[in-house]
């Protein structure tokens, strides 16, 4: 924060830039200049309050209604050339897919919870492997009927060493594997499927992943991992990583050369041996709904931030490079990857892209910035003479001191000067805006001795 000083003892102070962002360990009396006691729905990297992340509608997903979406590619030997078909699990159970710009369902295929989706080369052809932890496993070449296997109930699958691995329904610690160069082939026996079981301080698993030639499996309380998952005789269980708190199953990523893991007392980069603590400054609430993917560089979190109420509240997007994020209030239920894009699926089940729209299908968020308890340096009762701010759509400023609220409406296109004229020891700044291309900066403030 820049600090002008008046003759007279007036003072003004500007808020350079609010890339700072909101730090919720922090009491809001000791937050840096330029901090937030509350940032949510503006995105705040380059400085600027701008519209933040939220879901865009899309023309083809728009009237569907689903639970999960993924998307099957595969090559046709009769084109020559690879197809691309979207497809998507609807709240009956029954599967979609996408077909000369009409939605087609999948006869055969009922799902009772929310399935997971992989591709994968079996005999020659690109097939679709798709498994609930409540229905089995169905394949589908995306030519012949999809067909139903025997398969254990998986709820999070990996596969390495052309085998699959899966953490599966009511079997907390063990992890079963595939036939050799088959992912639908389950039979335990000797050179065929089989599991292995983890018993320790560890507790359940959650997720299988397939990183850096390894399968880890990320559990409640720590990450284990499998080596040797070409030879089913050689396979070895290490257990490398112990959490501070319970991890959520659906936080967990892979992105790029770590995995991101969400926990209960925050955000962990995992390399392969050891974890470090990301994103400090976003307090995360138990969420068994919690889904996180990762695309261009940013990791995409569907979290609970607040204490009250059940499933999501926040989206977290989190550049890892930069080490910058925002947040946005919005209900997912689960975040899913169509390609380079992350789509999410509303609470309501409605779906659409994640993008900085600042909107969800077309309805503007409330975006908000709020100031943490400002006494500009001095405990004496002080006058908020004039407050100035740039901002290129309408906005709501609103100005308290000692509890006393004044609120100005600010219209867009420039810089805009208000006098709140409102006196008190302690003083809250909140910026508010639901317009298409906010973009608020230079927020400056006039200070004088009462």
């Amino acid at each position: 924060m820049r600090e002008i000083v008046f003759p007279g003892g007036g003072q003004r102070r500007t808020v350079t830039s609010f890339a700072a962002n909101v730090d919720m360990r922090l009491d809001e009396a000791v937050l840096a200049d330029g901090g937030a006691a509350r940032a949510e729905n503006f995105d705040v990297v380059s400085g600027a309050l701008t519209d933040g992340w939220g879901v865009a509608a899309e023309d083809e997903w728009t009237g569907v209604t689903c639970t999960a979406l993924w998307r099957f590619v595969r090559y046709d030997y009769t084109a020559s050339a690879y197809i691309e078909t979207d497809m998507y699990c609807a709240a009956d159970g029954k599967v979609y897919y996408r077909d000369g710009g009409a939605w087609q369902e999948l006869p055969g295929v009922t799902f009772t919870s929310p399935p997971s989706a992989v591709g994968y080369r079996l005999y020659g052809d690109d097939c679709l492997i798709m498994t609930s932890g409540t229905d089995g496993m169905y394949v589908w070449d995306g030519v012949s009927p999809a067909r139903k296997v025997d398969s254990p109930m998986i709820t999070s699958m990996a596969m390495s060493g052309e085998r699959m691995f899966a953490c599966v329904a009511g079997e907390s610690n063990a992890v079963y594997f595939s036939d050799d160069l088959d992912p639908t082939e389950w039979t335990v026996g000797s050179g065929r499927g089989g599991f292995v079981q983890l018993l320790d301080e560890r507790g359940k698993l959650l997720r299988a992943l397939d990183f850096l030639g390894y399968v880890y499996l990320v559990r409640e309380y720590g990450v284990s991992r499998i080596s040797g998952t070409y030879d089913a005789s050689a396979l070895t269980a290490a257990n490398l990583y112990v959490a501070g708190g319970a991890l959520q199953a659906g936080g967990a990523a892979v992105c790029g050369d770590f995995i991101m893991l969400a926990g209960a007392d925050g955000l962990y980069a995992f390399d392969g041996y050891s974890a470090s603590r990301r994103l400090r400054a976003v307090r995360l609430s138990p969420s068994p709904e919690a889904s996180g993917v990762y695309a261009d560089g940013k990791y995409y979190l569907a979290a609970k931030t607040g204490s009250e109420g059940e499933g999501n509240d926040t989206l977290v997007v989190y550049d890892i490079a930069e080490n910058t994020f925002s947040l946005s209030r919005i209900a997912i239920k689960r975040l899913c990857k169509l390609g380079g894009d992350v789509y999410a699926v509303l609470a309501d089940g409605r779906t659409g892209r994640v993008a900085k729209c600042g909107a969800v299908l077309g309805e503007p968020l409330v975006k908000v910035w709020e100031s943490g308890a400002l006494d500009y340096g001095t405990p004496e009762v002080k006058t908020l003479s004039e407050v100035t701010l740039r901002t290129e759509g309408d906005a709501e400023l609103s100005v308290t001191a000692d509890g006393r609220t004044r609120t100005f409406s600010v219209k867009g296109g420039g810089v805009r000067r208000v006098r709140p004229g409102l006196s008190g020891r302690v003083a809250r700044i909140k910026l508010t805006s639901v317009s298409p291309g906010a973009n608020i900066s230079r927020l400056s403030v006039l200070v004088r001795r009462r």
